[in-house]
């Protein structure tokens, strides 16, 4: 059972340091957002900033990106779990919620990072036991 905690915490790191990378260099393709034209504007949005998209980048999927691959590095590192597991909780949520509210297709990676992340904080319990007192 150890083994699979470890494929869980090394996988959800390595995806998390694709994607939180992949937020500064694009080199993976954008979801497919035809049909839901909310999802695109809502994306772009966060995206760029300004009207031309070449110019102006915004800087939320730049903080969004940047702490996913710190916390994708903390988890393929074994460095301070408990606190990379916590900082991802608002992440997996902000997520689900995008493709539960605007883009219901694109919704398995999400549900996957939270579902990995909840059960990763559920072995970790101990790590927090001392907030909940």
């Amino acid at each position: 059972m150890k083994i699979l905690h470890v494929i869980l915490r090394v996988g959800l790191g390595l995806m998390l340091l694709a994607f939180g990378l992949n937020k500064f260099f694009w080199f993976m393709p954008d979801f497919d957002f035809t049909g839901y034209p909310e999802a695109e504007h809502l994306f772009n949005s966060l995206r760029f900033s300004g009207e031309d998209p070449e110019v102006g980048k915004g800087y939320i999927m730049h903080l969004v990106g940047a702490s996913e691959a710190i916390i994708g590095l903390l988890l393929v590192l074994k460095k301070w779990v408990p606190f990379a597991l916590v900082m991802l909780v608002p992440i997996s949520i902000n997520i689900v919620l995008f493709h539960l509210v605007v883009n219901l297709p694109n919704i398995g990676p999400a549900i996957l990072v939270a579902a990995i992340n909840a059960y990763l904080l559920y072995k970790n319990w101990n790590a927090y036991r001392a907030m909940f007192q």
